[in-house]
């Protein structure tokens, strides 16, 4: 069976050959675009090129010529040059070396030779007439005292001072002020001198003020210890070695009758380091002005010293009272007239002894000055202290 279509086969039947169908663009051929295009011979391709290589390099020698010159310094002057090499310049001053050399060391003197014992004296005995003098003729007729002679080579008034402090002047609470006032006063007779400070790398010079942190509650009613712990780190005198470090503690000692006003003195005698170190130390606390003692909250214990006593005075008062209104009274006659005296309790009588002694034992009482924890507290470095042997 044939699948020719009838519309493809003649009139016998016979299959006709197929014809494609007309196309307008059959015909056409497509357009050669490269054939007007431009060809270069060999030696105008090698031309090009040079002069390309050479353009490129006149402009690379042009950019790295650019660059030394800006790294070299050519954007700036030459007067700014050395005004920024003088502002970064830091001139740190040497220490002195060429210090003096310490004296030789004096000899040792041999030791003296016993001397023979003293012989003993039997002097009266002074005691009979001691009995009939009093305490300023006893005190005029002894001997003067080191002290004594001190006081009267150096402000020549050293007589007056103590006759002020003898018993019976009345100028003992004075004597004080004038002790300070006769030092002031007495002339600058010799002339001082300056010498260097030895080993200042590792002197804590006197006058340093080491803050600290108060690490437990100051009560002056006992005396007691205390301790501190430094906040800040202590340098030495010229700032180049850490002697105490942040977090080391000191330790003191207070009393319960070192206290004036609403201040107590706490004397720092010790220092231990977290590095190791022990220092023996003996300086007073000052407040954060330099002021001798340390402030706190002072109580006199007036409701104490009052409370007691008037207490008992009213019990007193009251025995008394019952007493002569339901008491018996007491007659008594004497030249031809009779007396009647009200009568008297003994109970009355032991409470107001007991009375007075509870008012001379609170009024014995000294005040009490509490310094909380955690307070800022300053210590006054007393004397030098050298670290030489321990700080290398």
């Amino acid at each position: 069976m044939s699948t020719t279509p009838p519309d493809h086969r003649d009139e016998h039947g016979v299959e006709r050959p197929h014809q494609p169908a007309a196309n307008p663009y059959q015909g056409r051929q497509a357009p050669d675009l490269d054939a007007d295009a431009p060809y270069l011979n060999s030696a105008d391709v090698q031309r090009l090129n040079r002069k390309a290589l050479v353009f490129l390099g006149g402009i690379v020698v042009l950019l790295v010529a650019i660059v030394a010159w800006i790294a070299g310094g050519g954007l700036s002057s030459e007067d700014e040059r050395p005004r920024q090499q003088a502002s970064e310049q830091v001139v740190i001053p040497a220490a002195p070396r060429d210090l003096p050399e310490l004296p030789p060391a004096q000899p040792v003197p041999p030791p003296m030779p016993e001397l023979p014992p003293l012989p003993v004296i039997e002097d009266p005995d002074p005691t009979g007439s001691m009995m009939g003098m009093s305490g300023t003729d006893f005190m005029q007729q002894r001997p003067p005292t080191l002290l004594e002679r001190r006081l009267a080579d150096v402000g020549g008034g050293g007589g007056d001072l103590m006759e002020s402090m003898m018993p019976g002047s009345g100028a003992g609470a004075g004597a004080g002020e004038d002790m300070q006032r006769s030092v002031m006063e007495a002339p600058a007779t010799g002339a001082t001198s300056a010498q260097p400070l030895y080993k200042p790398d590792t002197l804590l010079l006197r006058g340093t003020y080491i803050r600290c942190v108060l690490q437990s509650r100051v009560i002056t009613d006992f005396p007691g210890y205390t301790s501190c712990v430094v906040t800040e780190p202590v340098y030495s005198v010229n700032g180049r070695r850490l002697l105490l470090p942040r977090g080391s503690r000191v330790q003191g000692t207070y009393g319960s009758d070192s206290i004036v006003g609403d201040r107590a003195a706490i004397v720092w005698d010790r220092i231990t380091t977290p590095t190791g170190l022990d220092i023996n130390m003996r300086s007073p606390g000052v407040d954060a002005l330099g002021s001798a003692g340390n402030e706190g909250h002072y109580t006199a214990h007036w409701g104490q010293r009052i409370s007691s006593a008037l207490l008992l005075s009213m019990l007193s008062d009251a025995f008394k009272y019952a007493g002569a209104k339901h008491g018996e009274p007491s007659y008594g006659y004497g030249s031809g007239v009779i007396v009647q005296n009200p009568y008297e309790s003994t109970t009355a009588r032991t409470m107001e002894r007991m009375a007075n002694l509870a008012m001379e034992r609170n009024m014995a009482r000294p005040p009490t000055v509490t310094i909380n924890q955690g307070t800022m507290l300053n210590v006054y470095v007393a004397r030098d202290v050298d670290f030489s042997a321990v700080v290398r």
